[in-house]
């Protein structure tokens, strides 16, 4: 924020300021001066303040830090009473409909203004913090909202209808046209200031053009008013209208100035454009302001600081800004200003003092003693389920949590599902497009293998390790972590990575890929993954339709599998084995069974016969076709042997053969030669 330091000289008397002394006291006290520059006669200090201090978006909230770095006096402004002037409200009235977005709305009136230049020591004050000077009234508003922090607003009041003020929502098909000339259509749920017919500014952001303050303009509707943070910005957002007041707004104000700015800008106008302020003011809602009361314990100051701070220079450096401390024993009780929204806990206490007698007085330590934890076991199997990932060719993605509408329900979890409403919807009011909450990973990887697909990447392998959320059976919301995986050349290179990852995790526990069917996921092309014989994901080709829906150039490979099996199955420790001293012995074998036979149901029998030196049952392909018979299929397998004490002989691996041929022919399944 741009300060004039003769402003600021209004609330520090004595001798005159230092600029760079200025600066370097505002830096070294948290609120950095990125540049000092000279403005005519004046000097401007171009102050970064952070999102918590809103405080000091104001002269003087500037001012105040000020005069407790430097140690001065401060000095603020008094504006005269209401009650001093005279006039009647003759009949203007005020009127919230939504008093969470608008606590507190007060007006006041002034008749008989004579509209033109400002003075030009406002205007000189305005231009040095980078404000254009209009006319005496509208000057006056911002030269109070960077006086004192409080954005302002004047209307015509013979422009209002029905000398009415009424806070409401914009509802359906609302438009204004803003004193920046544009057209801007309102959202019902947007917040406006409105007469007894048509809105007349969008509150906290900016006034309407049918309601400014022209030449002609003789009686003025002075506003002053608190506006909820939240709908501030998200207005401001949404119309791609930024403004003073929403900067200030979006970070909170002194609840306790709008009746203080208010006076004072009646004041000034009074001051600068004549006319007289009616008495009183017609105002709804409260201030709603209940002083904090927050306690320093003196030891957290010695834990935090490392440095041993007497008591009563805690109480002097808190006194400076204004916390009314009080010592009780070995605490500070203070009360928080209602202008310092950022001082809310103990910790906040802290830095306060810490602040105000220099953090050049906190030690530095030369060393600093490591303590060596052991790894922790679940971010190691999150790091290798990511490099091996990475090591088969994905790369990692992170989409949104949202799913598309046109996405939501095609990969709905595969059971346990409430019937009637299986997603989770966030407020329409909130958001109203892709407001569903992911039930599956898949949707966001597939939208964007698009995404590279139409920028002409045809090979995008992403994976992504996040949450899925679903509505079970019983109405309960469930969440999940999982590792979904997406795109790549085909089915089994899908399958050789979800396979080498489990095996890199845990070598000697079990993998199955069991057909079987899944949401989203192409029945003839799906598989459920077992490992360790417990079912932990899918895998498979997205089904056309779905594809078509995406317009991706063909159906993609996915696997989807949970997360928490994964992490808790990891084998952490290192399972060596010497190498082989002997050769294998292998013997293929093909067996004719019928079509609707499953390869694991093979794979299944030849394990239950426990056969000696059987090291692994490699699966080689299946025949179909003549000369066989239609409805069956052959398929062939490598059966592995090998001996750690013995080369094997042909006879030796004969025996266990023939007994997989005879409880192949159990099955009725035939020898195919």
């Amino acid at each position: 924020m741009k300060t004039s330091l003769e402003w600021l000289s209004e609330f520090l008397p004595g001798p005159p300021l230092d600029a760079q002394a200025c600066g370097d006291a505002l830096t070294a006290g948290g609120l950095p001066v990125e540049n000092i520059a000279r403005h005519g006669q004046d000097t401007v200090l171009d102050v970064e303040v952070t999102s918590n201090r809103s405080d000091c978006l104001s002269h003087v909230g500037v001012a105040r830090e000020l005069a407790a770095l430097l140690n001065r006096e401060f000095r603020d402004s008094a504006p005269a009473r209401a009650a001093e002037s005279q006039g009647n409200l003759e009949g203007a009235s005020v009127a919230i409909e939504e008093q969470a977005l608008c606590p507190l709305y007060i007006a006041r009136v002034i008749r008989g203004v004579k509209i033109g230049p400002s003075p030009a020591w406002m205007v000189r004050r305005l231009e040095a913090v980078g404000v254009r000077a209009i006319n005496n009234v509208v000057d006056v508003t911002n030269y109070v909202l960077f006086e004192l922090g409080q954005p302002l607003h004047a209307f015509d009041l013979n422009l209002l209808k029905g000398n009415r003020i009424i806070v409401r929502r914009a509802g359906k098909g609302g438009k204004i046209v803003s004193i920046d000339g544009r057209e801007r259509a309102l959202t019902p749920d947007m917040l406006v200031i409105a007469d007894a017919e048509r809105a007349v500014a969008v509150a906290g952001v900016m006034g309407g053009i049918n309601s400014e303050v022209s030449n002609s303009t003789t009686d003025v509707l002075l506003e002053s008013a608190r506006f909820d943070p939240l709908s501030v910005r998200k207005t401001s957002r949404e119309l791609a209208l930024k403004s003073d007041s929403s900067y200030r707004f979006e970070r909170g104000i002194d609840p306790l100035a709008a009746e203080r700015a208010s006076l004072r800008a009646a004041q000034l106008i009074v001051e600068t454009a004549g006319g007289k302020l009616s008495s009183g003011s017609a105002r709804a809602g409260g201030e709603g302001f209940q002083p904090r009361s927050i306690s320093l314990r003196l030891s957290q100051l010695k834990r935090i600081l490392g440095i041993e701070i007497p008591p009563q220079k805690v109480l002097e450096s808190l006194k400076k800004l204004h916390l009314s401390p009080v010592l009780r024993d070995k605490r500070v009780d203070v009360e928080a200003p209602s202008y310092r929204l950022d001082i809310n806990t103990e910790i906040d206490l802290v830095e306060e003092v810490a602040r105000i007698i220099g953090y050049s007085q906190i030690p530095i330590r030369e060393q600093i003693a490591v303590r060596v934890t052991a790894p922790d076991a679940v971010a190691k199997s999150m790091q290798t389920i990511r490099s091996t990932l990475v090591a088969s060719g994905f790369f990692e993605s992170v989409t949104f949590s949202f799913v598309s509408d046109a996405l939501a329900k095609d990969f709905l979890p595969a059971a346990d599902v409430h019937a009637s409403a299986p997603l989770l919807r966030a407020d329409p009011s909130v958001r109203k497009a892709d407001a569903h909450l992911r039930p599956s990973i898949l949707p966001g990887l597939l939208e964007s293998i698009r995404h590279n697909e139409s920028v002409g990447s045809h090979d995008a392998q992403l994976f992504e390790i996040g949450s899925i959320f679903w509505r079970d059976a019983a109405g309960e919301v469930r969440e999940k972590r999982q590792v979904a995986l997406a795109g790549g050349p085909g089915f089994r290179e899908m399958r050789g990575t979800v396979e080498a990852l489990l095996r890199k995790l845990d070598a000697n526990r079990l993998i199955a890929i069991v057909p079987d069917t899944r949401p989203g996921i192409a029945d003839a092309a799906c598989g459920k993954i077992e490992w360790g014989g417990k079912a932990i994901g899918y895998l498979g080709i997205v089904e056309k339709v779905i594809a078509e829906k995406l317009s991706l150039r063909q159906p993609p490979p996915v696997a989807e599998l949970d997360l928490d099996p994964l992490v808790t199955g990891t084998q952490h420790v290192p399972q060596l084995k010497p190498l082989a001293k002997f050769p294998a012995v292998r013997r293929d074998l093909s067996l004719v069974m019928p079509e609707r036979t499953r390869y694991e149901q093979l794979e299944s029998i030849i394990h239950q016969l426990q056969l000696q030196w059987l090291e692994t049952v490699e699966y080689v392909t299946t025949y179909r076709g003549k000369p066989l018979d239609k409805g069956v299929k052959s398929v062939t397998i490598t059966l592995v042997f090998r001996s750690s004490a013995e080369t094997l002989t042909g006879e030796q691996v004969d025996a266990s053969v023939q007994r997989v041929i005879e409880a192949a022919g159990r099955q009725g399944w035939t020898l195919r030669t």
